[in-house]
């Protein structure tokens, strides 16, 4: 039962520690998503963003698996 009550206290802990830098950059990667809908030509706006938020989170997999889970927010 320790165990139990001490993965779920983890669990809570780490989905509790939110980025607001990775937020705000996903909040632009969606909002451009959703314009490039509409405007084909922002698709390479979009591919550049993404590039950039990996390369700035490529040795920090916790935030690279966040932003894979925000992106399938997005769609």
């Amino acid at each position: 039962m320790k165990k139990f009550a001490l993965s779920i206290a983890i669990v809570g802990f780490l989905s509790s520690c939110e980025d607001p830098e990775l937020n705000k950059l996903m909040d632009e990667y969606c909002d451009c998503i959703n314009t490039s809908k509409y405007d084909q030509e922002s698709n390479f706006e979009c591919i550049e963003l993404m590039d950039s938020i990996q390369k700035k989170y490529k040795s920090q997999p916790r935030k690279l698996n966040k932003v894979l889970e925000k992106t399938n927010e997005c769609y």
